[in-house]
């Protein structure tokens, strides 16, 4: 938080006192906080956007704040700032990219054009745990990046790190390590808060067409250990990802099916083919791009969710933000960074390349965050002039 304390207690005390002890009341009181989530739970009769575990997910935040007020404190100025160049608190969530390689050459990925599927080199563990410490505001991170975060050494221990401190912590992997050395439990045992599994096809032929370098029948059987663990933990922290494209749109139904058979509890279908910023990838991706849902499709898919008892929901990035007014703009340049393996500070996950722009390196984050070049960036956004990098997230 960058308000004195004065300044603090004075604009938001009030919510302050509130929150802590919302946040005491429930560390005490676990079951309550279930039988209130439970209780506000309604049915919806159409496809949301993904959801975490929200019992889970609060509980962490909950137990964060008592430990660590100060955390409240700066996530309390987060919640309560609009959006202006200069941020009065410093971020509460972030992506965190381990390290930047990867086993398989996906035809959509950005990965897939790098030399051996590696842009540079890991981040340490040393130099995660210097950035964490030192950057104690973290409510929120993910733990994952470009490439399959499962091929650093050090995976678990960063996670389990986060956990101890009461950071609630997602990671997206591709499956295919998770049968070695029984990666599935130690996943789950690090206490990781969502496991989003990137499928992007329902039979062998489609998914190996996009996920060149996979095994299907090997990806199938890693998932089914990492669901049936969780769920005999009772940890519902795993999420099938599906990457629509044109490639694999026939097969949105299956998708439900095959999630079934690996006993998934969710899937989230992304309609989205990312560009990372780049001319080049816009175009290639363009190509792949699938169009959105029809009405039809989704009812489809919410007879589907009841019959199967699986949670369904769909993510849709493109043409999300308008710049006519400050609530439509996208929120991530004013809140939520990127670091990359090399430890670059990027605006965003969309972007999550240092070499298409980046503020500095995190051993000054602190002084980049409101330094000039990201005041500038922020600047484009309230101002219209979205960055060239930016602009395949904007509608017209």
């Amino acid at each position: 938080m960058l308000l004195s304390d004065k300044e603090f207690y004075k604009l938001y005390g009030k919510i302050f006192n509130e929150k802590l002890a919302e946040a005491k009341y429930f560390v005490k009181n676990p079951n309550l906080l279930r039988y209130k989530i439970e209780k506000l739970k309604r049915g919806e009769n159409k496809l949301l956007a993904p959801s975490v575990d929200e019992f889970s997910h609060k509980m962490t935040y909950y137990k964060g704040f008592v430990k660590y007020p100060h955390r409240l404190k700066n996530y309390i100025v987060s919640k309560e700032e609009e959006y202006l160049p200069v941020r009065n608190f410093f971020p509460t969530i972030m992506d965190l990219e381990p390290n930047s390689r990867c086993n398989f050459k996906c035809i959509m990925c950005h990965v897939s054009s790098w030399e051996k599927g590696k842009r540079a080199e890991d981040m340490t563990f040393e130099q995660f745990k210097e950035f964490i410490d030192s950057n104690q505001n973290f409510i929120e991170i993910k733990l994952h990046g470009m490439g399959e975060p499962l091929l650093h050494k050090d995976y678990f221990k960063m996670v389990e790190y986060l956990s101890s401190q009461h950071i609630w912590t997602r990671t997206s992997i591709n499956g295919s390590l998770l049968h070695k050395n029984e990666n599935y439990k130690k996943l789950i045992d690090a206490e990781i808060g969502e496991v989003q599994c990137s499928f992007d096809g329902a039979t062998k032929e489609v998914y190996e067409k996009i996920r060149v370098n996979s095994n299907f029948e090997k990806v199938v059987s890693n998932f089914t250990l990492l669901n049936n663990y969780a769920n005999e933990k009772n940890r519902p922290y795993t999420r099938m990802w599906a990457l629509i494209q044109n490639y694999n749109r026939h097969q949105l139904f299956d998708f439900v099916e095959l999630a079934k058979q690996m006993n998934f509890k969710r899937i989230s279908f992304s309609i989205t083919l990312n560009d990372w910023g780049r001319e080049e990838w816009h175009e290639k991706n363009e190509k792949l791009q699938s169009k959105g849902l029809s009405e039809e499709e989704e009812v489809k898919l919410l007879e589907l969710s009841k019959k199967y008892d699986i949670d369904i929901s769909v993510w849709e990035q493109a043409n999300k933000y308008k710049t006519d007014s400050l609530e439509n703009l996208c929120p991530w340049v004013f809140n939520r960074p990127y670091i990359s393996s090399d430890s670059k500070v990027v605006p965003c996950c969309m972007i999550a390349d240092p070499d298409v722009i980046n503020f500095g390196d995190i051993s000054e984050f602190k002084s980049l965050w409101n330094g000039k070049e990201y005041q500038d960036f922020r600047k484009k956004h309230l101002e219209g002039d979205i960055p060239s990098c930016c602009k395949s997230c904007y509608g017209n």
